[in-house]
Parts: structure tokens; C-alpha cells; sequence
């Protein structure tokens, strides 16, 4: 197998002879080569198992898919009915709910019902016991309002707990409204995993489903880049990055690249590694290429890099 170094070097020497107007001194401004890359490749990958029900045939042919455009749709058909029946429940208990709210409107009433009705046996049974110490009545009139009066109490605190009751089952009630829209939260996110959308405008790569494969979770589905989004990696010796005279490579550093067929594209030193090769002393570098020239180069283009003098 040939290490990656090696290609390197050879590519070293294809660009010498391509473009030989740019063969200069490593320590001044130097002549490098390097291949395109994808910036910011982000993989797709199925969220469930399952088989393959739907495709993007628009995607499948022109390898290219727009923000939140489905790719891939599995066998959905039980994911659904698990949706609706977990609306259908939500709907339940909100109609529990509502009944929950109008039992405690009957308690609150049922309370200021038993309350006046108490109102009213206490002011009884003052006049008759009035009544009672002026020897109108006996005292078995006075007994009977007295009992009337306790009964009337004990009225107003069973209301009371009843209202209590009501008010506790509306908080059940809310609880397992609150269970119920989680419920179908949930089962709609199943639903959802079962799709695979493009999460923005980009080109796809290893993109071949097919109709009725099945498949598992966390399986490749594709991936995806932005075309506007590309770099060039190349290696820079050492004493290139830390040249005294000419100050050395950093990043920022503006360089132009350039094509097989002549063109250039300005681009700049976007990342320079912290670790050099032991033997070859080389370090990876990263040009990002500008956005105007990038949805034009290949991934994986060959590209001479022209190192431009740093600005004062």
C-alpha cells in the first residue's frame, strides 16, 4: 500500500513538470501541490430500521438535493397509525379535562349553595333561641333548629371536600393530558426518523438506494456536501511555516490555485496541523478555495498552489 507522504511526493513532481513557471525556492515563495476536498462532509445515516418505501428520484439522478428535501422514506405505514392513535387518545383526555373543569364549577356552586343555605339555619336558630329565652317556644323547637344547624355544617364541609376531589382530578386530568401530547410527540418522532431530508442544499455522495432494501439503523443512507464549500490539502516542509526572512506560512496566507487547465482561484490557509511527519518533516495544511471557484473543481482535483508573498 502507498503511504499518503508518498503520493504527495510524486504529486510534488507532477506539478513541477505541469507548471514549471512556478518552480521557486521552499524558503521564498513556494510552488506546492494538492487535491480538492469537501468541506464540512456531514453523513446521513437511517434513524430505524426498516425497508426502503420511497425515493427522491430527482435525487438519485442528479446527485444533487435542496434543504429539506427527502431522500429516503421507509415503510411508514405502522409508524402513522401508532400517531393516530395517540391523537386520538389526546383527544379523549382533553374532553376528561373539560369535564374535570365543569365538576369543579358544579363543586364551587354546590359550596355557595350549602353556604347560604348555612346563612341561613344560623339566623334560624338565633331567633330561636331568642325566642326560646322568652319562653315562646320549648326547647324541643329549640333542639330541632339547633340539629338543622349542625347538619348545615357538616353540608358545607362535604362541598368542601368535594370541591377538593374536583380539583384533584383536574390535575390527574392535566397530568395525563400532558403524558398524552408526549404520547404523540414521540410517536411522531418515530414517524420522522423514518425519513432521511437533506439537511441543506448540497451534492450527494454514495447515494444508491434502492425499492424494497431493507435496512438498519445507523446504516450509511449517503452524504452530502455544500459545492460552495471546498478546500485544498497540501503539505508545507517545516521551515516554511517558520521562516524567519519571509515570516513564515500562517494561517490567512492568500495563495492562488491553480487548475490542469491553466485557470486560477484565489483561496487562503484556513488550518495549518499542530504535528509535523517525523521523517519527511512535512505538515498538513488547509486552503479554503473562495466560494465563487469551488462549485467548479472536482473532489479529489489535482491543483498546483501558488504561495503569494504575505502582505505587509
Amino acid at each position: 500500500m502507498i503511504k499518503p507522504i508518498s503520493v504527495f511526493k510524486i504529486g510534488l513532481l507532477l506539478v513541477g513538470w505541469t507548471f514549471p513557471a512556478m518552480a521557486q525556492d521552499a524558503a521564498q515563495t513556494a510552488d506546492l501541490a494538492g487535491s480538492v476536498v469537501a468541506n464540512n462532509k456531514t453523513r446521513l445515516s437511517y434513524e430505524a430500521r426498516g425497508c426502503i418505501t420511497g425515493l427522491s428520484k430527482s435525487a438519485v439522478k442528479s446527485g444533487k438535493a435542496t434543504v429539506g428535501q427527502m431522500l429516503v422514506e421507509l415503510d411508514n405505514r405502522t409508524a402513522k397509525l401508532a400517531v393516530r392513535i395517540s391523537q386520538a387518545r389526546v383527544s379523549d383526555l382533553k374532553d376528561a379535562l373539560s369535564e374535570a373543569d365543569f365538576a369543579i364549577t358544579v363543586a364551587k356552586s354546590n359550596v355557595a349553595r350549602v353556604n347560604e343555605e348555612q346563612s341561613f339555619v344560623e339566623r334560624e336558630f338565633d331567633r330561636t333561641r331568642v325566642l326560646f329565652q322568652r319562653g315562646l317556644v320549648n326547647e324541643t323547637a329549640l333542639e330541632t333548629v339547633e340539629r338543622s344547624k349542625l347538619n348545615a355544617s357538616f353540608a358545607v364541609e362535604r362541598s368542601e371536600e368535594e370541591l377538593k376531589r374536583a380539583i384533584s382530578a383536574r390535575l390527574r386530568a392535566k397530568t395525563a393530558l400532558e403524558i398524552g401530547e408526549l404520547d404523540v410527540q414521540g410517536r411522531e418522532l418515530e414517524l420522522e426518523s423514518l425519513t432521511v431530508n437533506s439537511p441543506f442544499d448540497g451534492v450527494l455522495l454514495n447515494f444508491k438506494p434502492k425499492i424494497g432494501d431493507c435496512v438498519l439503523m445507523g446504516a450509511l443512507a449517503a452524504e452530502i456536501y455544500a459545492p460552495t464549500e471546498k478546500n485544498v490539502e497540501t503539505f508545507l516542509f517545516v521551515n516554511q511555516l517558520v521562516d524567519t526572512v519571509e515570516g513564515g506560512v500562517t494561517v490567512g496566507r492568500e495563495v492562488n490555485i491553480t487548475r490542469v487547465n491553466g485557470k486560477t482561484c484565489p483561496g487562503v490557509f484556513s488550518l495549518i496541523s499542530t504535528e509535523a511527519d517525523l521523517e519527511s518533516q512535512h505538515v498538513r495544511t488547509t486552503i479554503e478555495i473562495a466560494a465563487s471557484c469551488a462549485p467548479g473543481m472536482f473532489l479529489n482535483e489535482f491543483v498546483g498552489i501558488e504561495i503569494l508573498p504575505a502582505k505587509p
